[in-house]
């Protein structure tokens, strides 16, 4: 997952920041509401981290706004209230290692339980296979299957796939595929052309959950 830690002033960054890169997050800290607003803008971060003092109002209504599938985490907040909403979780002061990394694993299983139900299939030249996405980032997707044309069409080695997601189409060149003890295909990493794997990012964070 990616993350930006909003914190202004410094309080938790620090400590969220060293947990989160742990976990294998990718993680950007910033103190200024201008440069959280450009970072978000980016679609490129999965979850917003608050600090104790919250967002300004200006940055708050942005991302209620235009991002509003976007979770928060509100950590270091002097009362622990159940989350609700578009705040994913909240964490009271004093923060837990434990606690923190247990949340950023709920919110990662959520994801990729929002990414597997989208409507995904290949979409090539005479092929139309339903798959599942397992994984997405800015410039790679990651597809599932199980069906014996899945593993047929992945099997047969193409170097370059055209895949539909919500109806977009995403062209890109097959980078690995993962097979089982039976030579199964299983899981699929596609590098994807131009900026349509961040418009897809874009799009998930700014419309209902499906």
């Amino acid at each position: 997952m990616n993350a930006i830690i909003y914190d202004t002033p410094p309080g938790i960054a620090h400590f969220v920041g060293s947990v989160l890169r742990a976990q294998g997050c990718r993680v950007s800290v910033t103190t200024d509401p201008e440069e959280a607003r450009l970072k978000i803008a980016t679609s490129l971060f999965d979850v917003l981290v608050l600090g104790p003092a919250g967002a300004p109002r200006e940055l708050a209504e942005f991302i209620e706004r235009e991002f509003p599938q976007i979770p928060l985490v509100l950590a270091g907040v002097p009362q622990e209230i159940p989350p609700a909403g578009q705040v994913a979780a909240v964490l009271a002061a004093p923060l837990s290692a434990e606690r923190l990394a247990s949340a950023f694993r709920r919110l990662d299983h959520r994801r990729r339980e929002r990414l597997a139900r989208l409507p995904v299939s290949l979409a090539d030249e005479g092929v139309s296979i339903a798959c599942r996405l397992a994984d997405l980032d800015d410039d790679r997707i990651v597809l599932a299957g199980e069906s014996d044309e899945f593993h047929r069409y992945f099997g047969s080695g193409p170097r370059r796939v055209r895949v539909s997601i919500l109806g977009m189409p995403l062209d890109g060149e097959v980078a690995r595929a993962d097979r089982s003890e039976f030579q199964r295909v299983r899981r699929v990493d596609v590098r994807v052309e131009g900026a349509s794997a961040r418009d897809l990012l874009a799009r998930l964070q700014k419309q209902p959950a499906a």
